[in-house]
């Protein structure tokens, strides 16, 4: 083969999070001499998160959407177009949150061979943030819309989890693809823990409350910050490492001094390198309200975290060590506090479990090879 399979994916926004990520994860792992990606988005979109590596990989990045919303005609003509000026494109590859699968629309019409829906959240935040009933009636008609699509237009399925098909084609033949990670970068050091403490200033005696994620309302940050509260009550020598941005920071800022814990809690911003935040912390907390297979929490794990999460959206995919403590979004912050109390004193001593992640199949290398043959097979290559 003298030329790589061009892949299209699309889903690559500009914020650094959960999708973006494990996209890049994979891109970096393939043999780029069989396989390059190439990114479609909106013809107006800004910079894409990891624009600059895209491009020195190889990769191409089309602005050619035009969303529906604008213009029905437009958003029919400018996709069939594209297709057309790029006969070299042999798949596309839509890595969605919510039911979404017009990209594939046009794909099947252009006679593309691959056309995958990889569902990558087992939620959506319209369900949680709405009691509108006009509001409610044209996300049902624009979910019975997607459905059909869905059911139409991919001719392969991909999910991160069990949850995460059901949401998004349930009943449908699917491909589990693991968020995988680099667990050679992840496992935990002692040494990064101690030199990453003293960097912050952390105490070794203090006991850190990790969370990494976008403060949104599918992370139910308000109340993690309530829980913290509590645990901060039980063991006074405690700090909350906030790791991320999002729409939520001013009502957490507000939640965090109203409850008087300013001084117990520090936000640290997007971070491009996380795995040192992980090493100085003592457990993650993951009180989300809905998720597809949470990268962070493979992530804690293989650095030898406890991770208390909620048992409504993380699936039992995510258990690769005996380090997850689920608990109901019914409790209460005190019942969640005091349950990550318990799992922190009765931890034992941290230890690198990045063979265990490894050995789950969650390795980068690995879920990036599957992936791969998965996409030349496919194509007959």
């Amino acid at each position: 083969m003298s030329e790589p399979i061009r892949i299209l994916q699309w889903g690559m926004l500009g914020g650094r999070g959960g999708i973006e990520i494990m996209i890049m994860n994979l891109y970096r792992h393939m043999d780029r001499s069989k396989v390059q990606f190439d990114f479609l988005c909106d013809y107006n979109a800004g910079k894409l998160a990891f624009e600059d590596e895209i491009i020195e990989m190889g990769g191409r990045i089309y602005r050619v959407m035009v969303p529906q919303r604008e213009s029905m005609i437009k958003s029919r003509t400018a996709m069939m177009q594209f297709f057309r000026e790029h006969p070299e494109i042999q798949g596309v590859h839509v890595n969605a949150n919510f039911p979404y699968a017009l990209p594939l629309k046009y794909a099947k019409k252009s006679g593309m061979a691959l056309r995958i829906l990889h569902s990558h959240n087992s939620g959506s935040g319209a369900s949680h943030e709405h009691n509108d009933v006009i509001h409610n009636t044209k996300q049902y008609i624009r979910h019975c819309h997607s459905a059909w699509q869905i059911n139409r237009y991919p001719n392969a399925y991909f999910a991160c989890s069990k949850a995460a098909a059901d949401y998004m084609f349930p009943g449908k033949p699917y491909t589990w693809i693991r968020n995988g990670i680099d667990t050679q970068h992840f496992a935990y050091d002692p040494t990064v823990r101690d030199s990453m403490r003293k960097k912050l200033g952390i105490k070794p005696s203090t006991s850190v409350i990790g969370f990494c994620g976008r403060f949104r309302e599918q992370k139910n940050p308000l109340f993690l910050i309530d829980v913290f509260a509590e645990y901060h009550k039980m063991v006074p020598d405690s700090l909350l490492l906030l790791i991320g941005i999002g729409e939520m920071r001013d009502q957490m800022d507000e939640r965090i001094e109203n409850l008087g814990i300013a001084d117990s809690v520090r936000f640290m911003g997007a971070q491009a390198g996380v795995s040192p935040y992980y090493q100085a912390m003592d457990a993650l907390l993951l009180p989300s309200l809905f998720e597809g297979l949470p990268v962070v929490v493979v992530e804690a794990q293989c650095a030898g975290l406890p991770c208390i999460v909620a048992e409504e959206a993380v699936s039992s995919e995510a258990c690769l060590t005996d380090h997850i403590r689920f608990v109901s979004l019914q409790n209460t912050a005190a019942s969640w506090a005091a349950e990550m109390n318990k799992t922190i004193s009765q931890f034992g001593i941290r230890h690198d479990s990045s063979k265990e992640v490894r050995a789950s199949g969650f390795d980068i290398r690995d879920v990036a090879a599957d992936l791969q043959n998965l996409y030349l097979n496919v194509m007959g290559v």
